[in-house]
């Protein structure tokens, strides 16, 4: 199965959304050590500013927007559309995290936390986008149907 993302005109700095991946992950990493979910919440509101707007109302964007231009890092654009994906993703995750906390299902919302953590920290380190990987998946089995 080969790997396909969704596509869009708009464009985006990659190193931006990078930098909001490791920020995910070290937030879900700080969740995980203090077994205090709040956070996630938090994660709901801007994964959701991310994946339904532009994205002017997320505190992370900000931030790595900021980092960015602090530490002169330059440029490098890429599509939008697998990013928005992602972040949708990203956002369900959350969700269900926070379903499994309030249902005391803690071993569940670790798992998600773990997994979440893991796509987040292979996107920021490595540039991998799971979501390309999920969204091929899911054109795949549309595909068969």
């Amino acid at each position: 199965m080969e790997v396909s993302c969704p596509v869009s005109a708009e464009r985006v700095n990659e190193n931006v959304v990078r930098i909001i991946a490791f920020m995910v992950a070290i937030i879900a990493v700080c969740c995980i050590i203090s077994a205090n979910y709040w956070a996630i919440v938090f994660l709901i509101v801007d994964f959701a500013a991310r994946a339904f707007t532009t994205g002017k109302l997320s505190l992370l964007k900000y931030l790595a927007l900021k980092i960015t231009k602090v530490l002169a890092i330059p440029q490098r654009m890429t599509d939008l559309a697998p990013k928005k994906f992602a972040a949708t993703m990203g956002f369900v995750f959350c969700l269900l995290i926070t379903a499994m906390v309030l249902m005391n299902f803690a071993t569940l919302a670790l798992i998600l936390t773990l997994t979440m953590t893991f796509f987040a920290l292979l996107e920021s380190i490595f540039a991998i986008c799971v979501g390309c990987h999920v969204y091929s998946f899911l054109q795949f089995l549309r595909k068969a149907n």
